[in-house]
């Protein structure tokens, strides 16, 4: 038998990057619902075939622009507030990362997405008795780019 070779979610992180050089990229704690979406546009035209118009016609997709977004939801860390208020106030771009991070003995494995995004998204929100929770949406600013750690 073979089974999936599995991942824990604990071990997904959205990092930010703080803007230095060298860039230090940092999690964002609290998160614990976390997405990253890749999209790709098509051009679709329908060929009719020459020899026989009656036949039914194909459909010939080229491909367009890709797009990405990194989404995430959970427990508002309190340190992390400023920072985030800042990348949303800010007409700049951010570096994010969307990294896998289970090690192996002592090792870290698979890899990360990372780009320059906009925070497009910000929600904060609290009931009476429970903790502060945020929501982000992260959209592309520029090109992604998958890292693969060996």
């Amino acid at each position: 038998m073979a089974y999936t070779d599995k991942l824990k979610s604990t071990r997904v992180a959205i990092m930010m990057g703080d803007g230095a050089t060298p860039e230090v990229f940092l999690p964002m704690c609290g998160i614990t619902t976390k997405g990253f979406q890749q999209t790709r546009a098509t051009s679709d035209t329908v060929d009719w075939d020459c020899a026989d118009p009656d036949a039914t016609p194909i459909t010939v997709r080229d491909v367009g622009a890709t797009d990405w977004t990194i989404s995430g939801s959970g427990l508002l860390h309190r340190p992390l507030l400023a920072d985030v208020q800042a990348a949303f106030d800010s007409s700049e771009a951010t570096n994010y990362r969307f990294m896998f991070d289970e090690p192996t003995g002592g090792e870290v494995i698979d890899g990360y997405y990372q780009g320059p995004g906009i925070i497009t998204d910000f929600n904060i929100t609290g009931t009476n008795g429970e903790y502060v929770n945020i929501s982000i949406t992260i959209s592309a600013a520029g090109a992604k780019a998958f890292v693969a750690n060996t």
